[in-house]
């Protein structure tokens, strides 16, 4: 982890950079499932005294990057299948409503084009953090489209744990046009305003994800999510 010797860039405060480092860190897998943050340690690393990098850990806390535990402090958390089958409930039940309402106008979100045309530009040595980013880009843009503020406010509050979930799911794809394939499954039916097929995708797309991280969880076959557990 490269110290922070410089000043914070673009205005940012120094809880800001660290916050940013922190979530790089766990988001491209450096911190693992389990990885426990040691105060004296983390702040020397990140060249910000304690209380900043306190601030920072709350924040990321707050976001579900970082969970804390009395007598065990701040780590980053193992997903256990509860948290995966909650978190794939709110993402069935946000996206399928936003689906629903940009397929019935025919409506290509810019922002998920955008984010679309992106996975596909990349290589096969991308990191997959690029692919995380990306990913998440895509399904905000439809949440957003279909203009709600409380879809888009409801989403956000569980975003962080959405994509400590797409992380997870790297040994699920060799390469980067796998994903960006999927994603152009998606957004072809919504181009022709045909919603049954849309919904039936994304459900599709969601199972399949939950699954993967379901099955690679100690004691849990690939196999045992509900029928019922999406709508």
């Amino acid at each position: 982890m490269q110290p922070l010797s410089t000043p914070p860039s673009s205005g940012r405060s120094a809880v800001d950079e660290a916050v940013a480092t922190l979530r790089s860190r766990v988001l491209d897998g450096v911190l693992g499932p389990g990885a426990r943050i040691v105060e004296e340690q983390a702040a020397a690393e990140l060249g910000v005294s304690r209380h900043t990098l306190r601030a920072a850990m709350r924040q990321l806390v707050s976001d579900g990057l970082l969970r804390h535990e009395p007598h065990r402090g701040v780590h980053v958390p193992i997903l256990t299948a509860e948290d995966i089958t909650d978190v794939f409930r709110i993402r069935a039940l946000l996206e399928h409503e936003a689906m629903r309402d940009v397929a019935s106008r025919a409506y290509c979100p810019p922002d998920a084009v955008a984010a679309l045309a992106a996975l596909e530009s990349l290589g096969d040595d991308a990191g997959w953090h690029e692919v995380v980013e990306y990913d998440r880009a895509f399904h905000r843009a439809l949440i957003d489209a279909a203009g709600s503020v409380r879809i888009s406010r409801t989403y956000a509050a569980t975003e962080a744990e959405i994509v400590f979930c797409l992380v997870q799911l790297r040994p699920h794809y060799d390469r980067p046009v796998e994903v960006a394939r999927e994603h152009r499954e998606l957004l072809e039916p919504v181009a022709a305003g045909d919603v049954r097929k849309a919904q039936r995708l994304l459900d599709v797309h969601l199972r399949d994800a939950e699954r993967n991280l379901l099955g690679s969880l100690p004691g849990v076959r690939a196999g045992s999510v509900s029928p019922d557990s999406t709508t």
